[in-house]
């Protein structure tokens, strides 16, 4: 299944490893680093406003980003994770792929050791299925192209689904 990370501004200079660890887990399709600039905030807003969570959680996650780095630059990576194996997320309330949520995990577990200031999740995003991965991918692509960014576009077009 293809799956987009973000790695946040915090942990840009771990990208490599980061990109190290998945490529041990899943096979990388696509790396593209975005600058944000001043539309940073703006950015991470839309990319939670996908999931559910609390407006406090995602205030806490955007002032411990710029606490910990004055970089607005994110990382987007496209992978193929095998999703094989589910299990029931206690806290999502719903099935997990395994393969998602240990990566996930890892990352952010041993990286959240390396920033001065960490807040779950302000260190890593990855899509949980289809369709927030849909969703992210078009927040990305509608980013770039409305702030004119003179870098490389996402070239992976999403299967859609008609309605």
């Amino acid at each position: 299944m293809k799956s987009l990370g973000i790695m946040w501004n915090l942990i840009g200079q771990f990208k490599e490893d980061v990109l190290s660890d998945i490529k041990q887990r899943a096979e990388i399709l696509e790396v593209v680093d975005l600058n944000l600039s001043d539309r940073y905030e703006e950015f991470v807003r839309k990319i939670y406003s996908v999931d559910d969570i609390a407006e406090w959680k995602v205030d806490k996650k955007i002032e411990t980003m710029f606490l910990s780095s004055k970089s607005r630059t994110v990382t987007i990576v496209i992978m193929d994770i095998s999703t094989k194996e589910t299990y029931f997320h206690p806290y999502k309330k719903r099935l997990v792929f395994t393969n998602l949520e240990n990566l996930k995990t890892d990352i952010r577990e041993r990286y959240s050791k390396l920033i001065p200031v960490y807040f779950f999740d302000n260190i890593f995003h990855l899509t949980d299925d289809e369709h927030e991965f849909n969703a992210d991918f078009e927040i990305i692509n509608n980013f770039i192209n409305s702030i004119e960014q003179k870098q490389k576009v996402l070239s992976l077009e999403p299967k859609r689904k008609k309605i």
